[in-house]
């Protein structure tokens, strides 16, 4: 899909693919819609909706709500997805989660509505292809010079204009991959406060939180890398020192896998934070070590009322999750199967709470 010059405000028929799938996916869609009033051009929302006979009835209407979506027991609707990239590649947007649509719309299923987030980035002095250091630009970028927690302040704003076109409590499921997992974590499993932010808006509960290739305890990716990513030290100190300042007590409070198991548990009973957590995490991932994936898992075990999966669909590099669309779209399915169940399993259980069976597996 080409990028329109200016941003969408209103539905459009568009056309969405995975590299794993032939032919072309046929969505209606609405591009860069702003979530904040006089946002930059990150603050907006990405919107995809399978193309049917009615969908079709709303391109050239502006987008004042997202049809479909039902409330109560139902199964949630709706995935809302945060990207990667580090908290600073402005090359990696919103965009990404198109294969996974892809993979969502090639029939109709369960999910009917699809939202993926832009946020404010931070800056990036040696991105290879646009370079930016607010100390030394000629021009200043405001989207490019966030330092936590303004990307997580975007989140929330994102979450609470979804809900403002219809999405409620339970009715989806956040997803993220990388740093985006990073974020959709911090958004439901501690409140604003946690993270000094003041006057961040109320945001609908997801039914379920997905991590993929995730990044979740921060000061472990400088002091805790296993041997095969000792290399990628002084990397993630860089990267970690400009988009969340160089106090590592604040890399500590922004960590997920960190936060107070029973403020977790807190959030759970009171319906504030999801009750499934699925994690997934590809053993061949040159950039994230597994123990990434199992510094959370402990964490979240300690936590009462709270199921974790362990889910196996990510595999390959990094970007394969989101490049693909197949591995992000098959965690949804299961996080699916999971909620239609309905029952919790045994807290000591919850590590061996995987998906063996095929078909919906």
């Amino acid at each position: 899909m080409d990028r329109p010059q200016q941003a969408a405000a209103a539905w459009r028929r568009g056309e969405v693919q995975s590299p794993v799938m032939a032919g072309l996916v046929p969505v209606v869609c609405a591009i860069d819609l702003p979530y904040v009033p006089g946002g930059h051009r990150f603050q907006t929302l990405d919107l995809y909706l399978p193309q049917t006979p009615e969908t079709l009835g709303l391109v050239g209407r502006p987008v004042e709500h997202l049809p479909g979506l039902s409330t109560g027991p139902a199964l949630p609707g709706c995935l809302v997805h945060v990207h990667g990239g580090a908290w600073r590649d402005l090359q990696l947007t919103a965009r990404s989660i198109e294969p996974t649509v892809a993979h969502a719309f090639a029939a109709l299923g369960p999910i009917v509505v699809i939202a993926a987030i832009n946020y404010t980035i931070s800056p990036f002095p040696e991105h290879p292809a646009h370079p930016y250091d607010p100390s030394t630009a000629h021009r200043r970028d405001p989207a490019r010079e966030a330092v936590h927690p303004r990307h997580l302040d975007d989140v929330f704003h994102a979450l609470a204009h979804l809900r403002e076109l219809g999405v409620g409590d339970g009715a989806f499921l956040l997803s993220g991959h990388s740093c985006g997992a990073c974020l959709a974590f911090q958004s439901m499993l501690a409140p604003a406060s946690h993270y000094e932010l003041a006057g961040a808006p109320v945001v609908p509960t997801a039914a379920a939180v997905l991590g993929f290739n995730g990044l979740y305890d921060l000061p472990a990716l400088v002091d805790g890398l296993d041997a095969s990513h000792a290399h990628l030290r002084d990397e993630y100190h860089g990267l970690l020192s400009i988009a969340f300042g160089p106090d590592r007590q604040r890399w500590e409070s922004a960590s997920p896998a960190l936060i107070d198991p029973a403020m977790i548990a807190a959030r759970v009973r009171q319906a504030k934070a999801p009750p499934l957590i699925l994690l997934d995490q590809s053993a061949q991932d040159q950039l994230v070590p597994m123990n990434q994936r199992d510094r959370f898992a402990a964490r979240l075990a300690q936590v009462e009322g709270l199921r974790t999966v362990i889910g196996h669909r990510c595999s390959g590099d990094h970007a394969d999750a989101w490049q693909r669309g197949d591995m992000i779209w098959r965690g949804v399915e299961d996080a699916l199967a999971r909620l239609a169940e309905g029952a919790m399993m045994p807290r000591d259980a919850f590590i061996n709470d995987r998906f063996e069976r095929r078909g919906t597996c």
